[in-house]
């Protein structure tokens, strides 16, 4: 699934996230001083899910030193939902709430594949090689040490020790660090807004590749192209683009559109993201949502930056490139 990408003739075998995925975990993970604001995050992520019908079947946060996490981290974690589809659906939209509502804090959400039957020391090893390998980013990625995946610590009788429930948060402790906590987005009118109401135009979805990896590429777009159309997936149109042939993109890649002012695509874009996750070949990914009309090249800026996630790798970019378009265009005016 993340192998090798560079020129080679192994046939590429793609598997159907509606067959690997069956869950999802919604995280953010601060420095202490920002923990608070990232709660209140965690209780508006949460309220969103739940009022759209989504179980959440865990909502911890925890101090440093669970698993592979380094800092301060909450979670949601979605894991029973009897249908795959289901699922997939609520992820994307974690992905839509998250990508419009997590503020300057970084953000990342990473599906379930991993075999529950299996030892507990082979579902970390399969959780560090899937999961955790194929996380989605927002903002940037967050240091941790993967190497708990794959060497976790060991009791005197050989099982895994148990770091996460000394760690738990107790209630009073998360009221005391929301005490006084006031998210960014609250200057805006209120805390949280709906996505629907933000991405207003769809989405588009890039792969990037080196000139080693355009073969692979290219039969990863054909494969994803073919798996949308028959789940019904009408994308408004795709593009293959060289290197610095696409607005503030500098590597060469292809995009996928959903440009759909049907706010539906909120509610089926986790399809084709889950898609992107367990096949992209270790290839980056990246994803925004569009928000901004013809010629308002802040919003754009904006979606690119603020609304974006990626998978892997964050792709090299040029966000001036949206500041340049405004000053050509007449209409830039430097803000202080």
């Amino acid at each position: 699934m993340n192998g090798d990408t560079a020129h080679t003739t192994k046939k590429l075998v793609f598997v159907d996230p509606l067959e690997t995925i069956w869950g999802f975990h919604v995280h953010q993970e601060v420095d202490a001083k920002d923990f608070g604001t990232a709660l209140l995050t965690q209780q508006g992520c949460r309220e969103y899910l739940e009022a759209r019908g989504v179980k959440i079947d865990a909502s911890d946060a925890t101090h440093p030193g669970y698993g592979p996490h380094l800092n301060e981290m909450w979670e949601l974690r979605v894991e029973t939902h009897p249908d795959r589809l289901g699922t997939l659906q609520q992820l994307g939209a974690a992905v839509a709430f998250m990508a419009t509502n997590r503020g300057p804090l970084p953000a990342y959400i990473h599906a379930t594949m991993h075999d529950e039957s299996l030892p507990v020391i082979e579902q970390l090893r399969q959780e560090g090689e899937t999961n955790q390998a194929n996380t989605i980013w927002f903002g940037q990625k967050i240091p941790q040490m993967q190497e708990f995946f794959f060497n976790p610590p060991l009791d005197k009788e050989g099982k895994v020790v148990d770091t996460r429930t000394p760690r738990v948060y107790t209630q009073a402790q998360l009221e005391a660090a929301k005490s006084g906590a006031m998210h960014p987005l609250a200057a805006s009118g209120g805390v949280f807004v709906d996505p629907k109401h933000v991405l207003t135009g769809g989405f588009h979805l890039h792969l990037d590749y080196t000139p080693e990896q355009r073969d692979t590429a290219m039969h990863v777009f054909d494969a994803f192209v073919i798996y949308l159309l028959k789940h019904n997936m009408r994308f408004t149109s795709t593009r293959l683009y060289g290197e610095r042939d696409n607005g503030p993109h500098l590597s060469a890649g292809w995009e996928v559109k959903f440009e759909m002012t049907n706010s539906d695509i909120v509610d089926r874009i986790g399809l084709a993201i889950g898609w992107l996750m367990c096949n992209r070949q270790g290839m980056n990914v990246f994803m925004h949502g569009v928000s901004w009309e013809d010629g308002d090249f802040d919003e754009e800026l904006k979606a690119h930056e603020q609304y974006a996630f990626f998978i892997g790798a964050m792709p090299p970019m040029d966000l001036q490139f949206f500041v340049r378009l405004k000053e050509q265009s007449g209409a830039y005016h430097r803000k202080s």
